[in-house]
C-alpha cells in the first residue's frame, strides 16, 4: 500500500451539528442521504480501486437460492454460456425475489480484512469504528454494534426486486449504500422505495460519494440498469447490526 492510501480516513462523515437535522429526517421518513459520504480523496480512491479491480463475482437468486460464480470461473465461460446463466437468473414471476449483480466480498472478521488490506476493508473497518457506531446508534435510535457489507457492481440487465431486508438475518437496524460513479437517472439503477400497494414513494438516483442510508425494514428495489448506461454502478452495500 503506498504512502498517499495510508492516510486516506474512510471514517462516514455524519457531522455532530448535522445529527439533528439527519434524526429528524430519519424518524419521519425513514431514510436520509448523507454527501458528502467520504473524504473526496478516499472516494476517488476507493472508486478507482473497484472500477479497475478483477475480482468481482457475479451473484444471483431466486426466492430462497443464493449463487455466486467468481471471476476465475466467469472468465472460461464463453459469451452464450454466459448470457443463458444471466437469462436463467431472470426467471421467476412478480412473488419470486430475484437480484443480479457483481459483488466483491469483504470477510467479517477484522483480521481477515487487514491481512488483504483492500481499500474496500479499510472503508468497512472505519464503519465498524466506535466513533461511526455511536454516530449511527443516536441517529437511528438503537443500539448498533457492527457493519456488514461488500462492493456491489450493476451492468446493463442487473436489479434487485423488492424485498425488506428483513431483521430476521441477525437484527439489522439499518442499510446503507455509499454510491461511487456519476450516473444518470435514464440509464435506470434507481433505488425506489415502495408502500403497502407497491407504488414508488420515493426515487433516489444514485449520486457519486452520497450515503443512502434506511431503516429496515422498509420495501425497497434497484430498477434494471439499461443499455444507455455507458458504465457499470458501482457502490458499497450492507447493513448495521444490533449484534
Amino acid at each position: 500500500m503506498d504512502q498517499l492510501n495510508r492516510r486516506l480516513d474512510f471514517s462516514l462523515r455524519i457531522a455532530p451539528d448535522d445529527l439533528p437535522r439527519l434524526r429528524s429526517e430519519l424518524a419521519t421518513s425513514g431514510r436520509v442521504r448523507i454527501e458528502p459520504a467520504l473524504a473526496e480523496d478516499a472516494a476517488a480512491a476507493l472508486a478507482q480501486e473497484l472500477a479497475q479491480s478483477s475480482e468481482w463475482a457475479l451473484t444471483w437468486r431466486q426466492g430462497s437460492a443464493e449463487r455466486e460464480l467468481d471471476a476465475a470461473t466467469l472468465a472460461k465461460l464463453s459469451p452464450a454460456q454466459c448470457a443463458a446463466l444471466e437469462q436463467f437468473a431472470r426467471a421467476g414471476d412478480e412473488h419470486t425475489f430475484r437480484f443480479m449483480h457483481d459483488a466483491i466480498r469483504v470477510a467479517p472478521d477484522p483480521s481477515n480484512r487487514q491481512a488483504r488490506g483492500w481499500l474496500i476493508d479499510r472503508l468497512v473497518d472505519g464503519l465498524n469504528a466506535p466513533g461511526i457506531l455511536a454516530r449511527v446508534t443516536e441517529l437511528t435510535g438503537e443500539q448498533v454494534r457492527s457493519f456488514r457489507g461488500d462492493a456491489t457492481r450493476y451492468r446493463t440487465g442487473h436489479f434487485l426486486t423488492t424485498h425488506n431486508d428483513g431483521r430476521k438475518h441477525g437484527k439489522r437496524v439499518a442499510a446503507l449504500v455509499i454510491n461511487l460513479v456519476r450516473w444518470h437517472i435514464d440509464w435506470g439503477g434507481l433505488m425506489l422505495f415502495h408502500d403497502a400497494h407497491g407504488d414508488a414513494t420515493c426515487g433516489w438516483t444514485p449520486r457519486y460519494n452520497a450515503a443512502n442510508l434506511f431503516l429496515v425494514p422498509q420495501d425497497h428495489s434497484v430498477t434494471w440498469v439499461n443499455a444507455l448506461a455507458p458504465h457499470p454502478r458501482i457502490a458499497v452495500a450492507g447493513w448495521f447490526y444490533a449484534e
